[in-house]
């Protein structure tokens, strides 16, 4: 037995219920957000020492 095409309203439907990319965007873009501000790994408050070189190591640590 054939299979039936859509008809022209059930394209019209599934166009009207399909997201537009700039609302996808937008929600992608919004649970970014959240899940960043939810990391600890990308939210902690940096240490005085964490981005410096062995040598500013060693001065900071004879200044204390």
């Amino acid at each position: 037995m054939p299979v039936k095409k859509s008809s022209k309203q059930n394209k019209k439907i599934k166009k009207e219920n399909t997201p537009k990319p700039d609302a996808l965007i937008t929600e992608a873009h919004t649970l970014a957000e959240r899940d960043i501000q939810t990391d600890p790994d990308l939210t902690s408050k940096p240490e005085v020492g964490d981005d410096l070189d062995e040598g500013e190591l060693a001065r900071l640590e004879g200044e204390d």
